[in-house]
């Protein structure tokens, strides 16, 4: 994963979201640096995975801005795995390979080299025998190593993680962060329930429940009043 350098990728002010003239975002202010890994935890229901498909444009903002300070080629996404439609008619390589294509370029001719790039990570994830099959032939673990590899391959400068543990198995769930940080330089921005596995490898927590809590050292979250709510068990 990154090394601090101090240069600003993405800046949120006086942002505001609402769902039925109910507001789940309220007045979301948050820088993120390069090399500051961030947890972003909370109350189910609470607004993190919407925070971020706003952030990232899948749902439009009612006030606020939102400004990226990176090209839109290095800004990777993993969504959950439940929002993924299975039916469509895809194999594992071509899920992998799509993550090369910007939204003004949705026919790229993929080169040799992306090709190369797609095996290599297939290998990485153990899932280079299913490159064929489609992404309805294959387990839910399987489909979300494909779609871990697809967020991973453009080496993103940020890279959006929402519930990344979800359907691997235990193993590969405890490899999942030192694997990124092996194939990656990306700054992590994750959302999840499972801090225990996570921990070591980020920098920050935000908590989000309509509003936000920003603890930019994550020693300072685990003396607050919120790491009794949201870890269980867990040691420093």
């Amino acid at each position: 994963m990154a090394n601090g350098q101090n240069k600003k990728l993405v800046s949120v002010q006086n942002l505001n979201f609402k769902y039925n003239n109910d507001y789940i975002l309220n007045d979301i202010n948050l820088d993120i640096f390069k090399g500051k890994n961030v947890a972003i935890l909370g109350r189910n229901g609470g607004g993190k995975s919407t925070l971020v498909k706003v952030m990232l444009g899948f749902l439009r903002k009612n006030s606020g801005s939102i400004e990226f300070f990176t090209s839109e080629n290095k800004i990777g996404y993993l969504p959950q795995i439940r929002e993924f439609d299975t039916s469509f008619p895809i194999n594992i390589f071509d899920l992998v390979i799509s993550g090369l294509t910007k939204k003004s370029n949705l026919f790229k001719k993929f080169s040799a080299e992306d090709r190369k790039r797609t095996n290599d990570l297939l290998i990485e994830f153990e899932i280079k025998k299913l490159k064929d099959k489609l992404i309805s032939e294959v387990s839910g673990g399987q489909l979300q190593r494909a779609l871990i590899a697809r967020a991973l391959i453009s080496s993103p400068e940020i890279l959006f993680l929402d519930e990344p543990e979800s359907f691997l198995d235990k193993k590969f769930e405890f490899e999942l962060y030192e694997k990124i940080k092996q194939l990656s330089d990306s700054t992590i921005v994750v959302i999840s329930h499972e801090l225990d596995k996570l921990c070591c490898y980020v920098d920050s927590i935000f908590i989000v429940e309509e509003e936000i809590r920003i603890f930019e050292d994550k020693n300072e979250f685990f003396k607050s009043e919120f790491a009794h709510r949201h870890i269980h068990n867990h040691k420093i």
